[in-house]
């Protein structure tokens, strides 16, 4: 039987089947699909604009509901299997506690300058060189500048979960102000694919571990 009983979910341009209520969820659903196709979700749903990635909906229910937030919750995107096994999935649904929600399926190598990425314990690292920078708009040019707007560390190295997935809990998202959660999606709006929701995505493990 779940432990964890609703689910904050992201959508974009995406058909879930619906997977949440094969565990009698019940899931609050930040669709930002624009190809205007209409959709069906067994959730309660909010049409948001596809902006910030989908890390500005996701830090918008930690702001909105911060008052207000299940002890226990899965936060997450809709397409939750691409980047999670489903038998770890129902482990972690089980459990009922903090969870890092990721495969032990990307390529891990080095290169001239030694190593790029590794797994070790429950998550991924990965070298803190701001790479995706130059991918995308921007408008923090590396981690590090992102990290000192936040007033974090910038290690040479990020624990995160590729895709953002968490099993989270009030307790977890409690250890920080909403007005933390706050400065941090401020920094995300200006555009749909911004280089600071990656960095956003690098850095929530760390707050919550």
């Amino acid at each position: 039987m779940s432990k964890v009983r609703y689910a904050v979910l992201v959508n974009y341009n995406f058909e879930p089947a619906n997977w949440w209520r094969d565990y009698d969820i019940q899931a609050l659903l930040y669709d930002r699909s624009d190809d205007g196709i209409q959709r069906k979700f067994d959730a309660n749903v909010k049409r948001t604009a596809n902006v910030g990635n989908v890390d500005y909906d996701k830090l918008c229910y930690l702001i909105d509901y911060y008052d207000s937030l299940p002890e226990v919750f899965l936060w997450s995107k809709t397409n939750i299997f691409k980047s999670v096994y489903r038998d770890d999935l129902e482990k972690a649904l089980e459990k009922g506690e903090f969870t890092p929600l990721l495969k032990m399926n990307h390529k891990t190598y080095s290169d001239r300058l030694g190593v790029v990425c590794f797994y070790s314990g429950e998550i991924y690292w990965e070298r803190n060189d701001s790479w995706y920078v130059n991918q995308m708009d921007s408008r923090f040019p590396t981690y590090d500048a992102f990290a000192q707007y936040m007033n974090l560390p910038s290690p040479a190295y990020l624990p995160f979960p590729p895709g953002g997935n968490f099993i989270l809990t009030r307790e977890r998202v409690h250890r920080y102000g909403r007005d933390f959660y706050e400065k941090m999606r401020d920094a995300l709006p200006y555009a749909k694919l911004c280089a600071e929701a990656h960095m956003c995505e690098r850095t929530y493990y760390s707050l919550w571990k």
